[in-house]
């Protein structure tokens, strides 16, 4: 940071930010064409004549799309509008096989919505962020760079599978915000089945608009700067505060501030020159020729909408109250795609809180560790309900009870109970046993004991793990722990 950071931080200037999300739609096929959507198969095994731009070829509309992404505006408090239809984006780039993007700037399928950000979401303050519109329209191909030197390769996978953007209103002021609604769409999205939004493999893209302005002027007075190429949310943070300290600087210094489009640089933790911002003449928008405009009935909308889960804000207050739980736990089990009707299943006639406190530390755990979805992996509802079962009836350590979740979701389709007696692991119900075995180990280990007794308390442990390891983890650690106190106590008599 230069010298003049610390004065631009102290003085009165203000920051505007809006987003533009860019979600693939779970459709089966893609937007305008009956190709598959799976854009992650073997390079240009998914496109067709439509997808590759070839003379001749016409689109058509996906209805399927269409409706997800009226889910979506529905969702997201918004109205799917009756009449929309499609444009033309021209712009020349190898990953645009047609020369256009077909897109929907000027008629879009939704307007209008929000999100509710607050204290639940991790602000001490309340804010509603409106969204000014949601789009159809068509991803472009991807290019792969770095395989061979001084070549890009296009693979055409992705060209046309079907989008929404939601564009909000600048209603951000800082990254901290910008960060908690994006999490908070992906979640949204991610329940009502609209997209996976998934950022690490490119199926949630966000692109950023920045700018800065004086605490007594308009706050939409400021030059607008476009963050773009931003594939993570520790990338959006860093990039949105690097620019508005950017910006501050160059207007408190005198400067004027260009509309511009930038990328970042981690590195330097810096915004760099990408190009001149583009407007909208310089795309030269068309009304798509070979596409009739999409009208929509209001019986189709309330049909659509009587469709769509319980919504989230409405879920979350229902679980907190239904079961005891700590809001932050619902919204970390809302977060994974049907962990909720997951829990809720699992959690019928047992300890709710035990069973959400499994779910978002093991359960989840175990997830990240094979970067899987739970809708992916093989633990069933019946095997994790036999886990707990098992541990209420104190058939088997909480140790026992991991290894088992281990073996479930390692993709084991045996029952709880099958795999504790195929393993041998019963927990060991012989009080005497147990004390036979710290007899023995007392009189071996008279060091130890001389120590325990001489007020090493600790030295109670080393017995402890002695005899639960003996026992291959069958005798509870509180059985263990309270029989050799008392044959070491009894020693001090």
């Amino acid at each position: 940071m230069n010298s003049h950071a610390g004065s631009a931080a102290n003085m009165p200037w203000k920051a505007t930010v809006g987003l533009e999300l860019h979600a693939q739609l779970a459709a089966s096929q893609k937007l305008f064409s009956a190709a598959s959507a799976k854009w992650n198969d073997p390079p240009n095994t998914n496109v067709n004549a439509v997808d590759a731009g070839l003379p001749g070829s016409m689109p058509r509309l996906n209805p399927d799309c269409v409706e997800l992404a009226a889910r979506a505006i529905l969702s997201l408090n918004g109205r799917v509008q009756p009449m929309s239809y499609f444009d033309r984006k021209h712009y020349f780039y190898s990953d645009q096989p047609l020369g256009y993007q077909i897109t929907q700037q000027q008629q879009p399928i939704g307007r209008g919505g929000h999100i509710e950000l607050g204290p639940m979401d991790g602000l001490s303050y309340t804010k509603r962020v409106r969204i000014h519109q949601l789009q159809l329209e068509q991803d472009t191909a991807k290019s792969i760079h770095g395989m061979y030197a001084g070549h890009t390769l296009i693979d055409l996978n992705r060209a046309g599978v079907g989008l929404i953007e939601i564009v909000t209103e600048p209603d951000m002021e800082t990254a901290d915000e910008a960060i908690r609604f994006i999490r908070k769409i992906q979640a949204l999205l991610r329940h009502v089945g609209v997209s996976s939004c998934n950022m690490e493999d490119g199926s949630l893209r966000c692109d950023v608009n920045v700018s800065v302005y004086h605490s007594t002027e308009s706050r939409l007075s400021g030059t607008r700067c476009e963050l773009k190429n931003l594939n993570s949310l520790k990338t959006i943070r860093g990039a949105i505060d690097a620019e508005v300290l950017r910006q501050t600087e160059l207007i408190a210094s005198g400067n004027v501030v260009q509309q511009e489009t930038r990328g970042f640089d981690a590195q330097s933790g810096k915004t760099v020159l990408a190009r001149s911002k583009e407007t909208a003449p310089d795309y030269r928008y068309m009304p798509e020729p070979d596409l009739p405009s999409v009208h929509i009935t209001e019986d189709w909308v309330e049909l659509v909408r009587s469709s769509l889960p319980e919504l989230p804000e409405a879920m979350i207050s229902r679980v907190v109250q239904q079961y005891g739980l700590v809001r932050e736990d619902v919204v970390t089990m809302l977060g994974e795609p049907g962990c909720i009707k997951f829990f809720e299943q699992v959690a019928k006639g047992r300890d709710p809180k035990r069973v959400a406190a499994w779910i978002t530390s093991e359960v989840f755990g175990q997830l990240s560790y094979r970067a899987q979805r739970l809708s992916e992996c093989t633990l069933s509802v019946q095997q994790f309900a036999g886990l707990f079962d098992a541990m209420s009836r104190k058939s088997i350590t909480s140790a026992q009870a991991k290894q088992l979740l281990i073996e479930f979701m390692n993709g084991s389709a045996h029952t709880a109970d099958e795999l504790i007696k195929a393993h041998g692991w019963e927990v060991m119900d012989d009080l005497e046993q147990i004390r036979d075995l710290g007899v023995q180990l007392l009189a071996k280990h008279p060091k130890e004991a001389a120590e325990y007794r001489a007020g090493r308390q600790r030295r109670l442990n080393f017995f402890v793990s002695q005899i639960v390891a003996a026992t291959k983890g069958q005798a509870r650690p509180q059985d263990v722990s309270r029989i050799v106190k008392e044959l070491l106590d009894a020693r001090n008599e």
